[in-house]
């Protein structure tokens, strides 16, 4: 098993996301103040990967990654509810490395799109819409992180040759 992404809202809840090493599923494991414990996720049959998780509070969670569609990667996201992880469904991507939450209202989440396209997503509490990226759009965005409904910043590189990419919403 490999994690990627942890987030904790306190001593007693935190989130850790990965792969899973037998059959390519997805890895949810949540720390109750005392162990880490294995959460069901309903991965995609092809199978797939969380980079990142962010949480609000108990009851509020994202996780995403990527997995594949007809051998095609995609974005994949997921949502805790309180009781459960759901699929989630978004605008079309080619996979999602980081997310952030601020609130049931307000999340983000970035990525690469199709032909090496940054990607930016924002949750409005009822679902996921793109917001356009800055000049130069090619690139990937790699992490995002938000301190309230209005800031959020979020980093990556662009070109061949990477060269540092760092994004503030206002």
């Amino acid at each position: 098993d490999a994690l990627y992404g942890v987030a904790a809202t306190s001593a007693r809840n935190a989130w850790a996301v990965g792969q899973a090493s037998r059959g390519g599923k997805t890895l949810i494991l949540r720390w109750n103040g005392a162990s880490w414990k294995r959460v069901a996720s309903p991965t995609p049959a092809a199978g797939g990967a969380f980079s990142s998780v962010a949480a609000a509070s108990g009851g509020s969670a994202w996780a995403v990654g990527t997995t594949l569609t007809g051998g095609t990667p995609a974005g994949l996201i997921e949502r805790w509810n309180g009781s459960a992880w759901k699929l989630v469904s978004g605008p079309a991507s080619e996979g999602l490395s980081g997310v952030t939450v601020t609130s049931r209202r307000n999340a983000w989440a970035v990525g690469f799109g199709a032909s090496d396209q940054t990607l930016i997503l924002r949750w409005n509490g009822a679902k996921w819409k793109r917001v356009p990226s800055p000049k130069p759009a090619s690139g990937v965005l790699l992490g995002v992180v938000a301190t309230s409904a209005n800031r959020a910043w979020a980093v990556g590189g662009t070109g061949a040759r990477p060269s540092t990419l760092i994004l503030r919403w206002n």
